[in-house]
């Protein structure tokens, strides 16, 4: 058996080789932590459980943000290849990852303590930013530096536009514990529909380019397989996201406007949430099939295996939603097997996860240069999506 780190040549390598995909576990984790201490048919210790997975999370992050802070410190050099690279997008789980924590504090904490508001108000505001970095800043390094071609289009190319949907659907939550102070809750609604609706209007052609690839193409290779689900992502968040705009609405707008404007708002956005579940159900359904396909041809672990998670995690929170909106059974048992599957799912890559951190085979890079080996030429994997620059071609 080999020991700790035994695939390393120096634990500083962890460091160098620390990828912004680290924080899809975070991503994946605060998102099992608030669908299981908002579990549909309440149960003893559900938010004891949530609230492990949570201090899980928040002590994930600070390492991973120390790891990366790290690395952008003593290994400057790494940081160009990085954002010409499939992996700079990744960058966008960072606003995403903080976002679980933000949402579990409002869910648990905010009701109990006052201070956590204020709390969660500023950790949305650090959310935005990183936002505006994401649907901004990474589409243009794609643009710029990325050749992407149809035949290897996948799900990831959606990963700078998701952040979009979440920071807004977190902010409409957010805004209805802000209700009793009108002027911030209208602000951070407004700001929040505006990113949501920017969010999936981004995301739903994307989605299309990709249903286009899988009719042409088939379904992506092995490799990337695992990228199938991450259309499930922004569907099943902007289900969740706009039937919180609602409720919004509802709680911070009401006949402010117009007799019945909060509860005819509200009626739109269950309406518009029902159209966007069907359209993630069918995403999964395909995503599912995708990895039956390829199992065949074996699917080798890696970080992007936490991208099972968060998209089934945001698509469970969706479908409570619904259930909790129109009062429906029948969507609370779907909840609650969203909630199981997503459970064993996390223990499932979780544990992968920690026996490649003990061998230390984990801690690649696939945004540095080829590595030289035994006089022979060693590309890393490369995790997301075939990479050449267009610097490259036209050189």
């Amino acid at each position: 058996m080999k020991g700790p780190f035994a695939e390393l040549s120096h634990p500083r390598e962890i460091i160098k080789n620390f990828i912004p995909g680290w924080f899809a576990v975070n991503m994946g984790t605060g998102i099992t932590g608030i669908v299981i201490a908002n579990f549909p048919f309440p149960f003893r210790g559900m938010v004891a459980i949530g609230s492990i997975f949570f201090l899980a999370n928040v002590s994930m992050f600070c390492l991973f943000t120390l790891l990366f802070v790290a690395r952008i410190v003593m290994f400057p050099e790494t940081i160009p290849p990085l954002l010409k690279h499939s992996q700079c997008l990744m960058l966008s789980t960072i606003p995403m990852g903080l976002t679980t924590l933000t949402n579990y504090i409002i869910l648990v904490v905010v009701p109990t303590h006052s201070w956590a508001l204020e709390l969660a108000y500023v950790l949305w505001w650090i959310e935005f930013v990183f936002t505006l970095f994401s649907i901004f800043g990474i589409p243009f390094y794609m643009m710029r530096f990325h050749l992407l071609k149809i035949e290897t289009a996948n799900g990831a190319w959606l990963l700078p536009l998701v952040p979009a949907v979440v920071t807004g659907a977190s902010g409409c939550y957010l805004s209805r514990y802000l209700e009793s102070e009108g002027h911030r809750a209208l602000m951070i609604l407004t700001i929040s529909s505006i990113t949501l609706g920017c969010g999936l209007s981004l995301a739903l052609p994307v989605i299309g380019i990709y249903f286009y690839r899988l009719i042409a193409h088939d379904f992506p290779s092995e490799d990337v397989v695992i990228t199938a689900f991450l259309p499930v992502g922004p569907l099943g968040q902007g289900t969740y996201g706009i039937i919180e705009m609602g409720w919004a609405c509802q709680k911070v707008i009401g006949d402010k406007y117009a007799p019945g404007f909060g509860n005819s708002a509200f009626t739109v956005c269950v309406i518009i949430a029902f159209f966007l579940w069907g359209y993630g159900i069918w995403y999964l359904s395909f995503a599912i099939a995708s990895i039956g396909v390829r199992q065949r041809a074996g699917i080798r672990f890696n970080m992007g295996w936490w991208g099972l998670t968060f998209p089934i995690g945001v698509l469970t929170a969706g479908t409570l939603n619904i259930a909790l909106a129109t009062e429906s059974r029948f969507f609370l048992g779907i909840t609650s097997l969203f909630v199981c599957s997503l459970v064993l799912i996390w223990f499932m890559v979780a544990y992968r996860t920690l026996c490649r951190i003990y061998t230390g085979q984990i801690f690649r890079a696939p945004c540095l240069e080829a590595t030289l080996k035994d006089g022979e030429t060693e590309m890393q994997t490369v995790e997301c999506y075939k990479y050449i620059t267009k610097d490259s071609v036209n050189s």
